[in-house]
């Protein structure tokens, strides 16, 4: 058989079994076509008790790599061998999630504990993610069953900010965060996860588009906090001059905090939040209260995430036109990444 042959039957067994056959095809690894791994894999399963079955951490981190543990206790009676399955996107990634676990189990009067350890899942934002573990205790007859959700944000319900890994800013940042998010009724670990995505908390970073400081303002979004703060100065030469030349003078401190408002931390930070509170005044009007309200399904969360990134009226376009499918659409791809990686990093700063 010709090497065109076997490239040709082998991509046909690949597209079978529903995975890709190059390179990782799953964050848990790359799938072996005869391993049994790449099928669907339906099971009645009951949800156990996070006591006896849990994974760690609580929820998906989308914002780098983390170690993932499958946690469960087996009664100490029951001498039969436990039983794992993995399922990623509905299809079943065991013997590629068993080939990288590490287990490690200890023995009680009562139990026996183990767990799975997989040293840095990758799971990128770029895309959704449906995990599932089930588990059953050495002969029980059916299994149980946790489904590795993604992480969850709220910009208004407050949650105290317990850590800012893999970023280390500065304490007076942090302190900025808390005080500012206090004041316009924001989650401070929302406020927090929108700047370690937009600047990594550097305060003299530019972006491709112009966007300056810790919260990323554009000049678009200048002209509108300039309504509430019209005392903060800009410097016209941003507009003008190419980001190259703009790294060049703040680095040299030519354009400095002075000249422009967004290079000042706390004023870049309060910033920010008059930016968001600017787009849920936008979202609360009734015209788009009411798409919202014929949407009920769609996070507002993730809304004013969307609109900060890629602006509020393609963000309402394309609910027009695509429902509660909005974020899914092609256009919104780099809104799609955006807003799951700021949805990680609030969630995770405050459960580290």
């Amino acid at each position: 058989m010709k090497n065109k042959d076997v490239s040709f039957y082998f991509s046909i067994a690949c597209a079978f079994i529903g995975f890709g056959c190059a390179g990782p095809v799953s964050p848990f690894g790359g799938i072996e076509v005869w391993s049994g791994d790449g099928h669907g894999f339906t099971v009645n399963a009951t949800e156990m008790p996070t006591k006896d079955f849990s994974l760690h951490p609580k929820r998906q981190v989308l914002h780098k790599a983390s170690n993932f543990k499958v946690v469960f206790s087996n009664p100490s009676k029951n001498t039969a061998k436990p039983q794992i399955k993995v399922t990623y996107n509905k299809k079943e990634v065991t013997n590629t999630f068993l080939k990288s676990a590490e287990l490690q189990e200890s023995s009680g009067s009562t139990s026996n504990l183990a767990q799975y350890f997989f040293n840095k899942l990758n799971l990128k934002p770029d895309r959704r993610h449906q995990i599932d573990v089930y588990w059953r205790a050495g002969n029980n007859d059916s299994f149980s069953h946790l489904a590795y959700l993604p992480p969850y944000c709220s910009m208004n319900v407050p949650r105290s900010i317990a850590s800012t890994a893999p970023f280390t800013p500065k304490l007076e940042y942090i302190n900025t965060i808390n005080s500012t998010a206090a004041e316009h009724r924001l989650n401070p670990t929302f406020l927090a996860g929108l700047i370690a995505q937009e600047s990594g908390f550097n305060p003299s970073q530019v972006s491709h588009a112009k966007a300056i400081g810790l919260t990323q303002v554009t000049s678009i979004a200048d002209e509108e906090i300039k309504k509430i703060r019209p005392e903060w100065q800009s410097d016209p030469r941003i507009d003008k001059l190419s980001v190259y030349e703009i790294e060049r003078l703040i680095k040299r401190q030519e354009i400095n905090r002075k000249q422009d408002w967004r290079l000042n931390p706390k004023q870049a930070i309060e910033g920010g939040a008059l930016y968001v509170n600017y787009l849920i005044n936008y979202w609360g009007q009734p015209e788009n209260k009411t798409l919202l309200a014929e949407n009920p399904k769609i996070e507002i969360t993730e809304v004013i995430l969307a609109s900060y990134n890629s602006g509020a009226s393609r963000v309402k376009n394309k609910m027009k036109a695509r429902g509660e499918q909005w974020l899914d659409d092609d256009e919104l791809k780099e809104a799609f990444k955006y807003v799951n990686s700021v949805v990680s990093y609030c969630y995770h700063f405050s459960e580290e």
